[in-house]
């Protein structure tokens, strides 16, 4: 909106070769550019007095605009969100990540939901279809419904009480309608919907929040995760207010990139969850109460899974997926660990060192082809495409951060003065290096493997030098 006239704008663009403002995205046979250089100055303080907010000490924010139109969100948006010590995605949504944990079934206590609350969701029996009126009964979960962590260490009830907080102000300050969320503490969160997203996936997933736990997870219907393209494995995903994705998102702030466009941003949203439609991965999960002689018969004769009729997920209601049975029951959901070990461990040596560890001790897991793996489709991948990044590199200035294809001959910047330095070092590709050899010499991974890592060693002594100098005097011995 044009903020003189508040009149609607229209997209103009500007001829690369002649210089004409047109309406064409082609101007004398080139792509034209829907932006120019101009300086803005926004007045920081009428934004917080319009906003009601007192002038934030910093504001943090981006140096470049990397999208095609160079279209930046406005500062409004901006001051709010610093206001309740919120941070933004690319994509202009506010996100909470939290570890995938699958759940089919749970107790009202365990998620903190009164019963007149859980009735009024649609939970009216328990899983044997008796009326639900104790804390105590177990209930099968909706596949849409979502159980957020309340950690004390960090509560994503809590962050998104402030993003509802965030959302309200915007509606009434910043586009003068009524505020939508009106929540004053976590419970008022329950029965709200949000986005369900993974990383390097473009589709969205809408779920219901219906209860919090302390455990540092997402706990989620299997066939939800699944929705999201993952296998329930302990993958970290994200959580948006259903508002802040239907407001604040926009396709004009992604970066111009092939990834940058379709890469962890929802442009499809899924409403209602349909089976036939999730990763056929958890069609396989079998929903039974106690597995048949026949099946322990059949581990002995090392049968195939497929070989023993069991009901899985898979022969459910495609609309209506419920009637999860389970073989093993808890005390708790969170009786166990509070917070995957992955945050715990340290460094990534660290995590793969106890991984293997683990692989020993189990006696259905292959420590060789666990190793092999972390090789070929970790390790291995990360060093030649490090390698790949450092021929190819940019250079910047530390002064005015300016980029540069090559190093100025001045060897300074040309701009300002400033030193000039790599963006990618010796030790990104080296960090993976050592760790990889251990591996291959401490497990007995492929011929294909070893090799693999020796072209990668060989590649990066060439570039950065390896090998100890030997003196001439050894080679007339």
């Amino acid at each position: 909106m044009c903020p003189v006239c508040n009149v609607e704008t229209v997209q103009k663009y500007k001829c690369i070769r002649c210089g004409a403002t047109t309406d064409q995205k082609v101007h004398c046979g080139l792509p034209t550019r829907a932006y120019e250089s101009i300086f803005l100055k926004e007045n920081l303080e009428e934004i917080c007095q319009r906003m009601g907010v007192v002038v934030p000490p910093v504001l943090k924010g981006v140096r470049g605009i990397s999208s095609n139109t160079k279209i930046p969100e406005k500062l409004e948006k901006g001051v709010l969100r610093c206001k309740y010590e919120l941070t933004v995605n690319k994509d202009g949504t506010i996100r909470v990540d939290s570890t995938d944990m699958p759940l089919t079934h749970f107790k009202p206590k365990e998620i903190g939901t009164s019963i007149e609350k859980l009735r009024e969701l649609g939970y009216t029996t328990d899983k044997d279809g008796r009326p639900l009126k104790s804390d105590e009964q177990l209930v099968e979960i909706m596949p849409q419904d979502v159980i957020i962590s309340d950690d004390v260490s960090f509560s994503s009830a809590d962050y998104l009480v402030r993003v509802s907080a965030f959302i309200d102000d915007l509606l009434v300050k910043f586009y003068g309608l009524e505020p939508f969320y009106k929540v004053n503490n976590k419970k008022d969160l329950i029965g709200h919907l949000v986005i369900g997203l993974a990383p390097h996936t473009s589709a969205g997933i809408v779920g219901r929040i219906i209860g919090f736990s302390p455990v540092r997870s997402g706990l989620a219907h299997p066939i939800w995760h699944a929705a999201k393209k993952r296998n329930c494995d302990g993958d970290e995903d994200s959580v948006i207010l259903l508002m802040d994705g239907l407001l604040n998102f926009s396709r004009e702030f992604l970066p111009d990139s092939r990834g940058g466009k379709t890469m962890d941003v929802p442009l499809v949203l899924t409403t209602h969850l349909n089976l036939l439609e999730v990763d056929d991965e958890v069609h396989d999960m079998d929903v039974v109460a106690e597995y048949p002689l026949e099946f322990y018969r059949a581990t002995l004769e090392e049968k195939y899974p497929w070989e023993i009729p069991l009901k899985t997920v898979g022969k459910l209601d495609v609309e209506n997926p419920t009637g999860i049975h389970f073989t093993q029951s808890t005390t708790n959901i969170a009786a166990g660990p509070m917070m995957t070990s992955y945050k715990t461990l340290g460094a990534m040596s660290e995590k793969v060192k106890k991984q293997l560890e683990l692989a020993t001790k189990i006696r259905a897991v292959d420590e060789n082809d666990v190793a092999s793996k972390i090789l070929d489709s970790h390790f291995i991948k990360d060093i030649k495409g490090n390698l790949r990044r450092f021929h190819t590199q940019t250079f910047r200035c530390l002064g005015c951060n300016e980029k540069f294809r090559r190093p100025p001959l001045l060897g300074k910047c040309p701009k300002c003065g400033g030193r000039i330095t790599q963006t990618v070092y010796e030790g990104t590709i080296k960090k993976y290096l050592d760790a990889s050899l251990k591996l291959a010499r401490k497990f007995n991974v492929s011929n294909y493997i070893q090799n693999q890592l020796q072209v990668v060693e060989k590649r990066t002594n060439m570039t950065f030098g390896g090998d100890k100098q030997e003196d001439l005097n050894t080679w007339f011995k």
